[in-house]
């Protein structure tokens, strides 16, 4: 199935995706052995799994997914794994104690299973985020296990053992309650973009992905009774003098912390999160200027995005939130059973131990907001550090040894030793490209987390405001790229942006195609619920295409002509596609439009009737046209 994105791309849009005539065979095979082309100029990137320099990128048919994390679970009893495996659309059983694989699940394509959670009977449930399903299994029996269709997309699911129930958090917002059998109980609507759900105490508590707040919700209405969210931090040394920070966002795992940690107020009943947070300072889109952007020098780095942990106490406190120095792109984190261990995968850093990070949680618990974190490699059993490869997800077992999930090749490092998981190689250059730290800390998806974006204004230095752009799929032939149409095409986009911009290497013309193959056919549209009120979703798409003149330029298979016009905003920018406009809001090139009612309605941030015909709509039009555009 086709995909279609979204495609105003900009500065801050690592990588937008442009094929070109010469497009690779999609079916390149692996290389067995290569050697690594010559060192760029600027040197290679010592995070960037070697393969993405060799000679020979590989180019999947059907590339793998964009990397999510937290996709391993360990059983309450602590000698069983539980690992999802997105790549390859599997659940894998894991026996611990003998170190092999007791059995294997394998699930329709782009079923993508993701977070589980374990009932008092000891069965397993896993999220299945491209389905939309619950699988649940008894760990002996995982290949009888049974599905049952929850929401378009689930990401965070937990046992509720007080009422014996399953809670699972969806992206539009809906959280839903099952029977373990997978009969829904109830549906209630909270607030788009849930990511995960942590019950404590009785108390229901669920993150939001890309702002990053944690709130506590009733389960029997989804109103919020807290909404709190990481602290923004002050930038030490920022260039102008201003006392601009970073601002949190994109909280990537949310957890409850066990144990008691000793010296932390409230320590019993902790709730961590380990999320990113952004430069406030204006951004030097100069060489280097993703990397030196912060401003100044904050823990000894200065990207414009760094990753962070903020503990969250029983009382509604909560600590200001420590930077993990090197931790790009945190895609998981997980403790000890006494919770005074805390490893955070970094995907970005695909090569070497530095990818895998434990920290001790006194120090983050109990830091400021200037407190900086040194993790250090998990140790092997000979005494020296481990070195993992393709991290994505982590866990205890039950007396409190590591376990690290390992994508490619698919296995769990655990005591000292690989335990091979078998399944294809799913390595993709293009993939490996998008999540690797380009050398300056930073990676493509540090911005467009899960191929989508984290919903960030950027302010430019010289240019001002600019949104992220999300990259939802299928960008070949909507050319030129950047918010003015000043990139020609990828080739330009990836020298100016990862190249220079990110400190990365230089990229040949070849490994360029792979990545836009991966942005292509990698990254796949959002998936929507369906709506209940079709006539008003109809009555929509006819003003969409009459009164109001939308697809006067939003149109054809991506719904965008891809010509740079003026349409009254400040200059002329170009037009984006609607695709999953709903799950991209704030909306416009700066941002200046908080929701699409008020794209519709407020003409001060989006050009008025320059902007399509909407100021004469009916507020019951507004209401369909809103209703419409929520389905693309």
């Amino acid at each position: 199935m086709g995909k279609r994105a979204w495609l105003l791309s900009g500065v801050v849009a690592a990588l937008v995706g442009c094929m070109g005539p010469d497009h690779l065979d999609p079916a390149v095979t692996p290389p067995g052995s290569v050697d690594p082309i010559p060192t760029p100029s600027n040197g290679p990137s010592p995070f960037l799994d070697v393969r993405v320099m060799a000679q020979d990128p590989v180019s999947l048919t059907d590339p793998p997914p964009p990397i999510t994390g937290g996709t391993l679970y360990v059983t309450r009893a602590g000698d069983t794994a539980i690992v999802s495996d997105p790549d390859r659309d599997r659940i894998v059983v894991v026996d611990l104690v003998a170190g092999t694989v007791r059995g294997t699940a394998s699930l329709p394509p782009a079923s993508e299973p993701f977070r589980a959670t374990e009932d008092l009977d000891g069965n397993v449930h896993v999220v299945l985020r491209g389905s939309g399903d619950v699988f649940s299994f008894a760990p002996a029996s995982v290949e009888s296990g049974t599905r049952h269709h929850v929401c378009a997309m689930p990401r965070g699911i937990a046992y509720d053992g007080e009422n014996d129930a399953l809670v699972v958090a969806c992206r539009s917002g809906s959280l839903v309650t099952l029977g373990t059998d997978g009969a829904v109980r109830s549906t209630v609507q909270v607030e788009p973009d849930l990511r995960d759900v942590v019950i404590s105490q009785g108390r229901l508590f669920v993150s939001t992905f890309r702002t990053a707040h944690l709130l506590e919700v009733s389960p029997t209405t989804g109103a919020v009774l807290s909404d709190t969210l990481p602290e923004t931090t002050p930038n030490f040394g920022s260039f102008d003098g201003t006392s601009q920070g970073f601002s949190p966002g994109v909280a990537w795992r949310t957890a409850a912390v066990p144990g008691t940690v000793s010296s932390v107020p409230n320590g019993a009943h902790t709730i961590a999160a380990v999320h990113q947070r952004a430069s406030d300072v204006p951004v030097e889109p100069s060489q280097g200027g993703y990397g030196a952007g912060g401003g100044g020098s904050l823990c000894g780095e200065s990207s414009i995005v760094q990753s962070a942990v903020t503990f969250y106490f029983a009382d509604g406190t909560h600590t200001d939130g420590a930077a993990l120095l090197g931790a790009t792109v945190p895609v998981d984190m997980a403790f000890s059973p006494d919770g005074s261990q805390m490893t955070v995968i970094a995907a970005a850093n695909e090569s070497g131990a530095q990818a895998v990070l434990t920290y001790q949680v006194q120090q983050a618990a109990l830091g400021s907001a200037a407190s900086c974190m040194t993790g250090q490699p998990p140790m092997g059993a000979d005494g020296n550090p481990m070195t993992i490869t393709n991290a994505i997800a982590a866990a205890y077992d039950g007396v409190g040894r590591l376990l690290v999930q390992q994508r490619e090749p698919s296995a769990l490092a655990y005591l000292g030793r690989t335990i091979s998981l078998g399944g294809e190689s799913r390595f993709d250059t293009g993939h490996a490209v998008f999540h690797g730290n380009s050398g300056a800390f930073i990676a493509c998806a540090s911005c467009h987390p899960e191929g989508g974006d984290d919903g960030r204004v950027w302010n430019f230095d010289g240019i001002g405001p600019r949104r992220t752009p999300a990259l939802h799929g299928e960008l070949t032939g909507t050319e030129p790229f950047h918010w003015d149409g000043d990139m020609t095409d990828l080739h330009v986009l990836v020298h100016q942006v990862f190249t220079s911009r990110m400190s990365g290497p230089e990229l040949s013309g070849h490994q360029i195609q792979t990545l836009g193959h991966w942005l292509d056919n990698g990254i796949t549209a959002p998936i929507h619920e369906a709506g209940s009120n079709v006539e008003a979703v109809t009555r929509g798409q006819d003003l969409f295409n009459g009164e109001a003149g939308c697809n006067d330029c939003h149109s054809g298979a991506l719904m965008t002509n891809n010509q740079t016009l003026d349409v009254g905003t400040g200059g002329r920018f170009q037009v984006p596609s609607l695709i999953g406009v709903s799950y991209r809001t704030p909306l416009m090139h700066n941002g200046a439009c908080p929701t699409i009612r008020a794209r519709l309605i407020d003409a001060a941030c989006s050009g008025g009737d320059s902007h399509g015909h909407t100021s004469s709509l009916a507020p019951s039009q507004v209401d369909d046209l809103v209703a419409y555009l929520n389905t693309l």
